[in-house]
């Protein structure tokens, strides 16, 4: 069977924002799929094609990623990232020569699974290939703070100084956050931390590779050391034979919900459309919390659902071109906003 390679890239759920800069974040939302479009119409792998997408939002002011992240607390940038990999198994004629007793019992390969991630990142403007390079270069899964960005330099990845990476827009609205946790001081809100926002991209190439990779600055007000769901393999990311999912939200929730992993091991009995809306839902009903998610199975058919106020993303397949979306909430699904094409 033929394969026709998918990649779908997402800016975020969570508040509206200015309608100014919508204009603005449809070309990055388009710029980035682009990035990794080019490499799967080269014939490319899935793996790279997200890297390059993810890479694309992390160098744009507008995501809340890499260059654009929101502040904590203290006024600083602290960074997620998360990547995953899952190669499908070799034929079955294949496993059945190499394994006859297994193949007689109908034992089924498992997909080749690698992932790598990282946490509270400061002084790398693109932490995905950090996330990447824990994957590649190391026997870990998970890196923080300064060991991992002493790896960026063993891996030839350009530091940069944390004020490097705090932009005008990302401190006007750290202002804003702190106007409200003031406002909010010894209310029942508590001051809770404000915007929130991740990037990520799914993808399937032409060999049938499902990758996945997420990356974030966290919420705006976050306290220092805050880690969130993006990097956390299962939650804010995850592959596997069934599909690849990444997601963005509130990462508590996410995390609590284990989204990312529930979506695609659900892909196995459901279709994409179907299984990120009751993966949201099932969110919601655990925890009250906002997140989306956005899912490509093993057949190339794309998915995605939120129940914030907005989430946007773009996608491209090689059958329908580029897409993008400024998508409605879950609860407006179905009502004049079709799912992408597949």
């Amino acid at each position: 069977m033929r394969i026709t390679p998918v990649l779908i890239a997402h800016g975020g759920a969570g508040g509206r924002g200015p309608a100014a800069e919508r204009p603005e974040r449809r070309r990055g939302m388009l710029a980035a799929v682009q990035a990794g479009a080019e490499i799967l119409r080269a014939g490319g792998g899935a793996f790279d094609a997200v890297i390059a997408a993810v890479r694309a939002l992390e160098d744009h002011p507008l995501f809340n990623a890499g260059l654009g992240s929101l502040l904590t607390i203290e006024g600083t940038v602290e960074m997620d990232a998360s990547v995953m990999v899952a190669v499908p198994p070799p034929r079955r004629a294949a496993v059945a020569a190499a394994n006859p007793r297994g193949a007689a019992r109908g034992a089924r390969p498992h997909a080749e699974l690698r992932a790598g991630a990282v946490a509270g990142i400061t002084r790398v403007r693109n932490p995905i290939l950090l996330a990447r390079a824990v994957m590649e270069h190391t026997p870990h899964l998970l890196m923080a703070g300064a060991g991992a960005e002493r790896l960026a330099r063993r891996a030839g990845i350009a530091l940069c100084r944390p004020e490097d990476l705090v932009t005008p827009r990302a401190r006007e609205r750290w202002r804003g956050a702190m106007a409200r946790r003031a406002e909010a001081a010894g209310s029942a809100a508590g001051g809770a931390p404000g915007r929130f926002g991740t990037v990520g991209a799914v993808a399937l190439d032409a060999r049938g590779v499902l990758a996945a990779a997420t990356s974030t600055g966290g919420v705006s007000g976050k306290l220092s050391g805050r880690v969130g769901d993006s990097a956390i393999i299962g939650a804010g990311t995850f592959a596997d034979a069934p599909g690849a999912a990444a997601a963005t939200g509130q990462g508590e929730a996410i995390i609590k919900a284990a989204l990312c992993r529930e979506a695609v091991m659900a892909l196995r009995r459901g279709e994409p459309r179907a299984v990120a809306e009751r993966a949201i839902a099932e969110l919601a009903a655990l925890s009250g919390g906002q997140a989306g998610v956005i899912l490509v199975d093993r057949r190339g058919r794309p998915g995605y659902a939120h129940n914030a106020e907005v989430m946007d993303l773009a996608m491209f397949d090689a059958a329908g071109g580029f897409e993008y979306r400024w998508a409605l909430p879950l609860q407006s699904l179905g009502r004049g906003a079709p799912a992408p094409r597949g």
